[in-house]
């Protein structure tokens, strides 16, 4: 049992209203999350619900994608050190309590274990939304680590997943909690035409993300586009995104002799138009939930590189179909190996692009949204127990 003193009356919400909570913990950035969060948001008050979105920005943030007007932000702010984490586990109590919240849907909450605090001292019903594949936490996490993870996760109501095949990896005792709901895919209006080359004839790889060499493996695609350049030379690497990596991606393309290849855009809006404009893309992650990034790819009809053994992207690329799956995760000679093949074929990209396009459908948004609705409805519901 969770207990934390800070001098709060707590009581349950009241179950009149169909007040939701949506929490991440910085929505002033980009990030796959982070849009996910606003555009849920956006769904279930056009569902008729009344929501919120808590973050720990400052107040004077602003958010990176759009909100609805109907949604109300709340940003608590947030400070190194345990005395804050008190302050934000009260406040945000306090908020779920004034707000009259039935249900906290805590997006990433494995980082930061207050927000299960604060659900707690609410009575609220709680659902972790799970945004990574559980072997994230074998990869980065040591066993103590791992095992106050899915305690936390005891807490919880409900759990979403994106894939079914992840709920196995979690632990037994949790597995009847959760829930298996995909991220949204936007159809898009606009293709892409990765046959044909750019103006000026060139072609471009390219990939969005997170710059790190953690998770992502940014370095890894430089490494691996590398290797092939030579091989290659209409051929430009595009990197959209930003992180603390991108100092040292900068450094490794000039060590390479391909900076003048390699584009490193920073955060962009219209990030569609990229997938429109680019003729192939590449995710070179360890491990993922639900990409948005290689779906939203896929969806305008660009072909995809990714790892075999990367949870998330194997599952949403079809080699041999939709785009090429290079061998084991991490390895930049397997990723140089298939980029080769892609970069190579202009009918084989055109025709592994057409069918990227039509495997998105069954990830339309509405149907995505009605389940989200439909689990938050039912949670709210259930009896305290």
């Amino acid at each position: 049992m969770l207990v934390l003193s800070v001098g709060l009356e707590v009581r349950g919400p009241n179950l009149q209203n169909n007040a939701v909570a949506l929490y991440f913990h910085r929505l002033g950035v980009a990030g796959g999350a982070q849009r996910m969060v606003c555009l849920l948001a956006d769904a279930l008050a056009g569902r008729n619900f009344l929501v919120h979105v808590v973050s720990w920005d400052q107040s004077g943030a602003t958010a990176f994608y759009p909100l609805d007007a109907k949604v109300k932000w709340h940003r608590l702010g947030f400070y190194p050190g345990v005395a804050d984490k008190l302050r934000r586990a009260g406040t945000l109590a306090k908020l779920l309590r004034e707000q009259n919240v039935r249900v906290l849907v805590g997006f990433v909450m494995s980082g930061d274990r207050t927000v299960f605090v604060a659900a707690k001292l609410a009575a609220t019903k709680l659902i972790a939304a799970e945004r990574n594949a559980p072997a994230m936490y074998h990869m980065r996490y040591s066993r103590l680590e791992r095992w106050l993870s899915f305690a936390s996760l005891h807490v919880a109501d409900r759990i979403t997943v994106q894939f079914a095949e992840y709920v196995r990896d979690y632990p037994a005792t949790l597995q009847n909690r959760i829930e298996v709901i995909p991220n949204p895919v936007e159809m898009p209006s606009q293709r892409a035409r990765p046959e044909q080359p750019r103006p000026g004839g060139r072609f471009a790889l390219l990939t969005v993300g997170r710059l790190d060499s953690v998770q992502k493996g940014m370095d890894k695609l430089v490494e691996a586009f590398a290797i092939v350049a030579d091989r290659h030379p209409a051929w430009d690497l595009v990197i959209v995104g930003d992180g603390p990596a991108e100092a040292d991606l900068r450094n490794l393309a000039v060590a390479r002799g391909i900076s003048g290849r390699v584009r490193l855009t920073g955060p962009i809006h219209n990030v569609f138009q990229q997938y429109v404009e680019s003729n192939l893309f590449v995710l070179p992650s360890r491990w993922e939930g639900f990409p948005n990034a290689l779906a939203e790819a896929l969806a305008h009809g660009l072909p995809a590189v990714g790892f075999r053994d990367t949870p998330g992207v194997a599952q949403l690329i079809k080699h041999g179909e939709t785009g090429w799956l290079a061998d084991g995760s991490g390895d930049e000679l397997a990723l140089a190996k298939v980029l080769d093949e892609a970069m190579g074929s202009n009918p084989e990209r055109a025709n592994r692009g057409a069918n990227a396009s039509r495997s998105m459908a069954v990830y339309a948004p509405e149907p995505q949204f009605d389940r989200w609705a439909s689990l938050i409805r039912a949670v709210a519901e259930r009896p305290n127990e």
